[in-house]
């Protein structure tokens, strides 16, 4: 007689767009011989496993009540806010295995400020993040750096190192030229074009690089140099107005959300990654894939993908270090055509979803019960 499938509960917070809801369903997508049932709280990326027999949707949030009541053989936790909900009686126990995979981990927000404030939030989150991690029985790390923190801060003995990978031959971009795509978007075909693609949030550093394109007027003034913007979220009309603060706002495509990100990208001469810190940027493994050199900032996440010869990093938060690293981009472009090649040749090795799909087949196998 043959044994069930394996019923795998994934639990996230929305069901937004975004790099997480994708993360979920290249999982789902990938292992079909596993049933789940995706549990978030409503959102517009609902219809995105629409298709997947072996994929049920609950929309009404991620109570640990309603997430148990199906029975599954394993819940996967994608987000901190189902994870405190699961964890919030510090009695609780489940006869089930937990597995929380921490897509880059969110106190490091607390490192860029010296108040005191900020720093009693670090501690009592570390805390309560510590707590809570060492009653689950794997914590995935999408990176390196992320690994040996929480080994080390967090003194975790149940971590486990397993990239993000993604479906390169899902990456749908179009055929024309970069002259034919920018015509299309009526940018300027002898313009050097620097591209971004975030959210605006404190994260995600626009304010840093709106500051270094600042210090760059006087170089850019008499050169055809523009940059875009690609994204919304909180902050995004205070980086509006920040620019025009600035007197910079002439140098500045403010794009908003797009569905054209990847031919955006593909038109652009290089991309710039200006975040404080990262878990594992998809935005760059893609961008490496495109081709399309990368100045990114020093930090977690970004520095395990761009190295020496595959990319131009910077000094995080460093608007004059940012500065300097345009002017190289744009004075020596001779470098960028072996550094996009050589990122190419390292997110085509490393970030494969194949590579993703392997590791997280072997993860949720070793708890099945025959």
């Amino acid at each position: 007689m043959r044994p069930d499938p394996l019923r795998i509960h994934i639990v996230t917070d929305k069901f937004n767009t975004g790099g997480g809801i994708e993360h979920i369903y290249q999982i789902s997508k990938g292992i079909t011989n596993v049933n789940f049932g995706i549990f978030a709280e409503n959102g517009n990326a609902k219809d995105k496993f629409k298709g997947l027999d072996n994929v049920k949707v609950y929309d009404k949030g991620f109570n640990p009540e309603y997430v148990l009541e199906k029975r599954p053989d394993i819940v996967h936790i994608h987000h901190l806010r189902p994870l405190l909900s699961f964890f919030k009686n510090p009695f609780v126990k489940y006869n089930i295995p937990i597995i929380f995979t921490a897509h880059g981990l969110h106190i490091h927000k607390y490192e860029f400020s010296k108040s005191l404030k900020k720093r009693l939030k670090y501690f009592l989150r570390f805390n309560l993040e510590k707590n809570v991690l060492k009653k689950i029985d794997r914590v995935i790390a999408v990176s390196k750096e992320d690994t040996i923190f929480l080994q080390e801060k967090y003194k975790l003995k149940n971590v486990t190192y397993l990239t993000n990978g993604i479906d390169f031959s899902k990456i749908n971009i179009s055929n024309k030229s970069k002259i034919d795509l920018r015509e299309d978007m009526n940018l300027s075909m002898d313009h050097f074009l620097f591209v971004t693609v975030a959210r605006f949030d404190f994260q995600k550093g626009y304010d840093v690089l709106i500051r270094a394109i600042y210090l760059l007027k006087d170089f850019i003034k008499n050169r055809k140099v523009k940059f875009i913007f690609v994204g919304k979220g909180d902050k995004f009309e205070e980086m509006k107005k920040l620019s025009g603060k600035l007197s910079v706002s002439e140098y500045i495509y403010f794009f908003g959300e797009r569905k054209d990100v990847y031919n955006i990208i593909k038109c652009s001469d290089c991309f710039i990654l200006p975040s404080r810190w990262e878990g594992l940027p998809i935005v760059l493994i893609e961008t490496g894939f495109l081709k399309v050199p990368v100045i990114a900032s020093n930090t977690y996440g970004n520095r395990e993908i761009i190295r020496k010869k595959n990319g131009f990093l910077f000094e995080n938060q460093n608007t004059e270090d940012l500065s300097e690293n345009i002017k190289k981009v744009i004075e020596h472009k001779n470098y960028l055509n072996e550094y996009s090649e050589n990122l190419f040749q390292e997110v085509k090795k490393n970030y494969s979803i194949e590579n993703m799909i392997s590791g997280i087949k072997q993860i949720y196998f070793s708890y099945k019960k025959y």
